[in-house]
C-alpha cells in the first residue's frame, strides 16, 4: 500500500491512543497524520451533557494531547463547530487526500 501524503483521524468517542485501529490504520497508510476533535456545539448544550462530564471530556483532550505531544511529537487538533461545516474547510486548508 501506497502513503497518501495526509489524513485526519477524527476522534469522537474512542478517546484513547492505545488500541485505536482507526489512528494506527492512519499512520500507517499517510505521511502526516492530523489528530482532531470537533466540538459540536450542539452536543455541548447543558441538556445533553452535564457539567462534570463535559469537565471530564476536557480532561480527557488534555490528556490525550499531552501524549501526543510527549511520545509523538504531535498535538491533538481541537475545532468547534458542526462537523458537515468543519471537516470540508479542513479536508481543504491540510490538503488532506
Amino acid at each position: 500500500m501506497s502513503k497518501k501524503a495526509v489524513a485526519i483521524h477524527w476522534f469522537r468517542k474512542g478517546l484513547r491512543l492505545h488500541d485505536n485501529p482507526a489512528l494506527m490504520d492512519a499512520c500507517k497508510g499517510a505521511l502526516l497524520v492530523y489528530p482532531l476533535f470537533i466540538l459540536d456545539p450542539y452536543f455541548a448544550k447543558p441538556q445533553f451533557v452535564g457539567q462534570n462530564r463535559y469537565n471530564f471530556l476536557l480532561e480527557s483532550l488534555r490528556d490525550i494531547d499531552n501524549n501526543l505531544r510527549q511520545r509523538y511529537n504531535s498535538r491533538l487538533y481541537v475545532v468547534q463547530g458542526k462537523p458537515h461545516e468543519v471537516l470540508p474547510k479542513l479536508f481543504e486548508e491540510w490538503k488532506v487526500t
